[in-house]
């Protein structure tokens, strides 16, 4: 038995937003900002671009740990990896956490 634990949205995710959810899934402050206040339709965000907002800003803070020498290199390079993950999901149009990273909310 399959154990979906994570949201499929409506085929195809609207192009905007997953635009967006990709561009924020690139782990960087400035895509999550984009990707936060962009993608505003009808006064109301859609909850795969805000997932991804918040996995984006999970991985850009995650990124300050790199400053630890050895440690932080290879904490780096695990979030390098998930990192790519998110965004070939986010390419995909699917809201799937990446390990623990998804499962933190920090934008709710």
């Amino acid at each position: 038995m399959e154990n979906n634990t994570y949201t499929t949205y409506p085929s195809p995710v609207n192009p905007l937003d997953k635009f967006l959810g990709i561009f924020a899934s690139m782990g960087n402050f400035m895509s999550v900002i984009v990707a936060y206040f962009g993608g505003d339709v009808n006064g109301e965000r859609s909850e795969y671009l805000r997932f991804y907002a918040n996995q984006g800003l999970i991985f850009a803070l995650s990124y300050l740990l790199a400053v630890i020498p050895f440690i932080g290199w290879l904490w780096s390079l695990f979030v390098m990896v998930c990192n790519i993950i998110a965004f070939i999901y986010a390419c995909q149009g699917i809201a799937k956490p990446v390990l623990f990273f998804g499962t933190i909310r920090l934008i709710k």
